[in-house]
């Protein structure tokens, strides 16, 4: 909201800085993101008044001769198509600054000397979306109504001597979206009264409340007001009404559109205007749309409408989107003589599922969804009736139809000056809380401790005695509130043992060169329960944003597989991501959140280098790094089994479920075809992870780890190199060296695989380095070579090895 200072001192008298007045309003509840003084850095620009205008031959530019002021006219060449003689012009004199720090410099023109330059408004640092469109493509004109003379700095004519304070304003504070509301609040901070006057209106035409049936349903517009003027001249709004909505960011149009936004800035009220001839059915019916409707907008954008968007109709077909934008049927044109004023109170959250819908946001919109003050339907509507008086010339007709009129229930607050006091920390005397209240303009009643308080309603955000904590709190000021040391016991800091293994978890996956992924935990019920074994209930938000973020989770590897598809629809194909966080169910009809860990590679197993083949991201080298895993945070991964399992979202034949002591840990594998296939970014891509349940693993992961010296005595290493058959797998060979290689082996690694010319088909070799220790003497050949042979005796017997 863009307030306006010189505007303000119409409700308060303010006396301070405005720099320093936008600190302390800042301090005390509202922030105000920044001041802008819209005649800063210019000069030397002034009213001037074009006596002649002759066109140069041949060219688009004129030679005039201005009065500024001076002893004599100055000559200026301009090429705007619309300067003319007798205009009253914003002139820029030899020397001046205007917007972007440019300086102006006599000149010569086709041979013809200039001394200024004439300006529009975007000349002069006005913004293109607030100039008048008349004015959009050439000089401005001063209106007759302007009271300005030669000479006359043009600063304050065209309001740019005031200073806007831009509100930055939370959805709760949307009382302050009105310049009423701003000055309530402004005043309360400065201690000063307001002064916001009501509206006396006396009617001058017929009754006209027959001429209209109206049929409005309550739950969608539970107060709506309609009033009707005639005999309107469509004309420009008076300077006065223009520099108050350019100032606050809206682009004058005609003086009964104007009044409507001047209103909505002035009470927080929005309106809109009908041509009377809109409705010669003799109907206003305000309902939701129907199927297949469609409207053309003010914007010349035609939308359809949807079942749940508010319309008005005239009976027949709609002309307003309810609360957003009016129908380009009902609109004011030049020909317009007889307009229907509508206040109205409307759903506000079917408001802004609309304006969110049609991509249409406007500043009734805005204010519609936040809420506006059910006291300012009728003042608003009186109001711009009598603008229209005043500046169009119009007849008020008799009556006002109340098509339908719920009232709003006062809300009284009861609470203690004790709890308040408890409450921030305070010792703030009845007679000062008193005094807070009164600034507010709330009525407050003070027996004892006890303490009520009447809350108007353009103060709909209060309700609960918190909410007058914290009004006490922000006008005494926080700043004011002394610094205690917290009534409370000491807690000792540091993580949990939990904590503190997640992240030893986490350290070691980054450690494998893995990137941390963060995702939304919300999902659609499809992907909640995707790469899960065994799904379980599921836990789904009451009013979701919309349906692909309305269920809560089960699996980490959804949001890792959107994050490859993100990348790879930027080219970025070698991935290898991780993400640790919860996931939730509604198991036993109560809300449960597990820890787990999940990671997806895809691409290339090393970047490309000419010191290495490079190899394809396959289902053992993730396999590897789960290893590598379990092994660093202390689990025997000889204790883990891999059973082949069918699990929703995951490829059928290359995805094995992880258990150990017989409890299911996890999943690894290959992302199914079925997945992959259905996004474009990921079609063809082979991509690989494995997801895990930290809540089962982590009570498996030994809580100490005992260091050993370094052993005295050397060890040996024997090299051994087997045939077999090519169906025997390596887990199975290393099975048998380990049961019969004795206690002395410690350690088994294969270090070669061939299958190839030299050796027989069906046939493959492997190679395997075996180390032999005695931690507490000297080992001998001895024992060494009968480990081996026992080694090669069962190779032999159990898988018919053939030892090379």
């Amino acid at each position: 909201m863009l307030v306006s200072y010189n505007w303000l001192q119409d409700f308060v008298k303010l006396d301070e800085d405005p720099n320093k007045l936008a600190e302390k309003i800042t301090r005390h509840g509202i922030e105000v993101a920044g001041v802008a003084h819209p005649a800063a850095g210019l000069k030397k620009i002034v009213v001037g008044h074009i006596i002649d205008c002759q066109k140069v031959e041949g060219t688009h530019l004129n030679v005039t001769h201005v009065d500024v002021g001076q002893d004599e006219p100055v000559q200026i060449v301009c090429g705007a198509p619309n300067v003319a003689a007798g205009q009253d012009v914003i002139v820029a004199l030899n020397g001046a600054r205007i917007a972007d720090n440019v300086k102006i410099k006599k000149s010569k023109m086709q041979g013809l000397e200039s001394n200024g330059m004439i300006c529009s408004l975007q000349e002069i640092g006005f913004n293109e979306s607030i100039v008048p469109q008349k004015y959009a493509d050439g000089i401005y004109v001063f209106s007759s109504d302007a009271e300005v003379k030669p000479g006359d700095e043009a600063f304050k004519a065209l309001g740019m001597d005031d200073y806007i304070f831009d509100f930055d304003i939370t959805p709760n504070r949307a009382d302050t979206l009105s310049m009423d509301g701003s000055a309530y609040e402004v005043g309360a901070i400065v201690d000063k009264p307001v002064k916001v006057e009501d509206v006396t209106l006396k009617e001058d035409g017929p009754d006209w409340t027959s001429e209209l049936s109206a049929d409005v349903d309550p739950t969608l517009a539970p107060r709506v007001y309609l009033r009707k003027v005639t005999g309107v001249k469509i004309a420009d709004s008076p300077l006065w009404m223009q520099r108050r909505l350019w100032n606050a960011g809206i682009r004058p149009i005609n003086n009964v559109v104007d009044v409507t936004n001047y209103i909505m800035l002035l009470t927080g009220q929005p309106m809109h205007t009908y041509d009377a001839k809109t409705f010669t059915t003799g109907k206003f019916v305000v309902r939701k749309a129907a199927v297949g409707e469609k409207l053309t907008l003010l914007n010349e954008k035609e939308v359809d409408l949807d079942p749940n968007d508010i319309v008005i109709t005239d009976g027949e077909k709609p002309v307003m989107m309810a609360g957003v934008m009016g129908g380009l049927n009902s609109e004011i044109t030049d020909e317009t003589t007889d307009v229907i004023l509508e206040s109205a109170i409307f759903d506000p959250t079917l408001i802004r599922k609309t304006a969110l819908r049609h991509a249409n946001r406007t500043e009734a919109s805005s204010r519609y969804e936040k809420g506006v003050n059910w006291d300012n339907t009728e003042k608003a509507l009186n109001m711009a009736a009598l603008l229209l008086r005043n500046d169009a010339s119009a007849t008020i007709d008799t009556g006002i139809i109340k098509a339908s009129d719920e009232q709003l229930k006062p809300v009284v607050v009861e609470t203690t000056i004790s709890y308040i006091n408890n409450a921030l920390g305070t010792a703030i005397s009845a007679e000062e809380m008193k005094h807070i209240f009164d600034r507010l303009n709330f009525n407050c009643q003070i027996n004892g401790d006890k303490l009520v308080v009447d809350i108007p309603n353009r103060r709909w955000d209060i309700a609960i005695p918190a909410d007058l904590v914290e009004e006490v709190g922000r006008l005494y000021g926080y700043d004011n509130i002394k610094s205690t040391q917290p009534v409370l016991a000491e807690t000792q800091g540091g993580y949990s043992a939990e904590e503190k293994m997640l992240r030893r978890i986490k350290k070691v996956v980054q450690g494998q060169g893995m990137t941390e992924a963060i995702s939304y935990s919300l999902t659609s019920p499809e992907k909640a329960v995707l790469f899960t074994k065994e799904p379980k209930s599921i836990a789904q938000v009451e009013m979701p944003l919309n349906s692909s973020r309305s269920t809560m989770r089960q699996n980490l590897m959804t949001g890792l597989v959107d994050a490859a598809s993100y990348n790879m629809a930027r080219k970025q194909n070698s991935l290898a991501f991780y993400e640790q966080g919860r996931v939730y169910d509604h198991e036993g009809g109560k809300f449960n959140e597990h820890e787990h860990l999940a990671t997806l590679y895809s691409g290339k197993m090393f970047a490309e280098n000419w010191q290495h083949q490079n190899q394809d991201i396959d289902f053992y080298f993730v396999k590897g790094q789960l290893a590598n895993l379990f092994a660093s945070i202390g689990i025997d991964d000889h204790q883990v089994v891999y059973k082949a399992e069918i699990i929703p979202g995951m490829h059928p034949t290359r995805t094995a479920g992880i258990y150990l002591q017989g409890q299911y840990l996890g999943m690894i594998g290959m992302i199914a075809h079925a997945v992959t296939l259905t996004d474009k970014a990921l079609s063809g891509a082979e991509l690989y992870g494995y997801e895990l349940n930290l809540d089962a693993i982590i009570p498996l992961i030994p809580t100490k780890t005992v260091a050993q010296p370094a052993p005295k005595f050397p060890a040996i290493e024997r090299d051994l190199s087997i045939l077999v058959d090519e169906k025997v797998n390596n887990q199975k060979v290393e099975d048998i060296i380990r049961a019969n290689g004795g206690k002395y082996l410690v350690r088994l690694r294969v270090i070669d695989v061939y299958q190839g010319s030299h050796i027989e088909n069906n046939k493959k070799s492997l190679a395997y380095n075996l180390t032999f220790l005695n931690k507490e003497d000297t080992l001998t050949d001895e024992v060494v070579n009968k480990a081996m042979t026992n080694i090669t005796g069962h190779l032999e017997e159990e898988i018919a090895a053939k030892i090379r």
